[in-house]
């Protein structure tokens, strides 16, 4: 790096004004610290106890204390546990000042927090090599948190427009789930009416998480909406229409799993195809619930489009099918067990009587039990289809 470049990333890193509390009993040691600091550009204020510090802080809030240990009304580690008691602010960056080079002492301060540790007689390079390292280390520090907090709200706007993209109201007998590990994901689900009772739906799942997943997501929701009749009607012409749109991807790491089915709910009938994605789950009476059978493809966006089977099955009244992402069985309890196929179900076995409005949130309420409050890692999707 020339010396011009490391010139300009100091002056970008540089921290700016910033104001300094000095405290110290002592009236010649606090008026050498506080000139040691004059001319720094900050604003240095002083105190020569620790009640005056306290209130002084209370008014100012400072960026940084330089702190005398040994103070006669209060020592500064009373000072230092007063200035940081409320656990909702940030802690207060404190440079303890002591005439003590003792171990156990400087270890008591930093076991407090203390950013660092000063013995006197001070000098005054040191010093302020040490405050400068701290404010620029400070300021760096809010600089990451604003720039995490605007790509958290950039992301969290990102997430309601990816909502906005899933259907706003569902067809009679359809009902689905949704919940994003972290803002926006890559789940996508859909459904849309053919013709003479029959729907084409999608439940698909992009690799990854966050802004890339979402952005594959949208697309994938707009070729889904594009697909002309004859072709929405076929599930394996629909998944190669789809996937034929993302050749510039195949050289990439993102891939994404998909199934696509058409249900006739006059004729009871439904035939899907599934590119690399779980199977869906059967809940008939008097029988065990169970994944519908369907001979795999290759995932989305992974090769060049091949044959995809498609799998057609007859269905009853009082039918429930489940369809979900690998989101919902892998989602883990506190002690890192697996909500796993069987578990899921299980769950859509118990709550199989109901409509599908009724056995998403029975199914959903049950994974949620079973995590216990832990977080997703991974995006989730339930899709119910009842046939009555």
């Amino acid at each position: 790096m020339h010396a011009e470049a490391v010139a300009d990333a100091r002056v970008r890193t540089q921290a700016p004004p910033s104001t300094i509390l000095v405290v110290d009993d002592n009236p010649v040691n606090l008026q050498l610290v506080v000139r040691t600091l004059d001319g720094s550009g900050h604003r240095i204020l002083a105190a020569r106890n620790g009640t005056a510090a306290l209130e002084i802080a209370r008014r100012a809030a400072p960026d940084l204390v330089l702190l005398d240990i040994l103070m006669p009304d209060m020592s500064g580690f009373d000072v230092y546990r007063r200035l940081n008691a409320r656990p909702d602010a940030p802690p207060v960056p404190v440079i303890f000042l002591s005439a003590l080079d003792d171990a156990a002492d400087k270890i008591a301060g930093l076991g407090l927090g203390a950013v660092d540790y000063v013995t006197k007689p001070i000098q005054p390079e040191e010093v302020r090599a040490r405050v400068d390292n701290h404010l620029t280390r400070l300021f760096l520090e809010r600089e990451l948190r604003r720039n995490r907090d605007r790509l958290d709200r950039e992301l969290a706007e990102a997430a309601e427009l990816q909502r906005l993209m899933l259907p706003q109201a569902m067809p009679p007998g359809f009902a689905a789930h949704y919940r994003t590990s972290r803002h926006a994901g890559g789940d996508y689900y859909d459904v849309k009416p053919l013709d003479d009772g029959r729907f084409s739906f999608i439940v698909a799942d992009v690799s990854g998480h966050g802004a890339s997943a979402a952005i594959v997501m949208a697309m994938i929701r707009t070729l889904f909406h594009a697909l002309d009749r004859d072709v929405a009607a076929d599930p394996a012409a629909a998944l190669r229409s789809i996937d034929g749109q993302f050749g510039f991807l195949r050289d990439s790491a993102v891939f994404a799993t998909a199934a696509y089915g058409v249900v006739d709910t006059a004729r009871r009938t439904m035939c899907f195809a599934s590119a690399g994605h779980p199977l869906p789950l059967l809940s008939r009476s008097g029988e065990e619930t169970a994944a519908l059978a369907c001979e795999g493809a290759l995932p989305l966006l992974f090769a060049d489009p091949a044959p995809i089977p498609i799998a057609e099955h007859h269905l009853a009244a009082g039918d429930r099918i489940l369809f979900y992402t690998d989101g919902i069985t892998d989602r883990q309890s506190p002690s890192a067990e697996m909500y796993d196929p069987d578990r899921l179900a299980a769950a859509l076995t118990r709550s199989a009587r109901r409509d599908a409005r009724t056995v998403i949130e029975k199914v959903v309420a049950d994974i949620e039990g079973f995590a216990s409050g832990a977080e997703p890692a991974d995006d989730q999707t339930l899709l119910a289809i009842a046939i009555d």
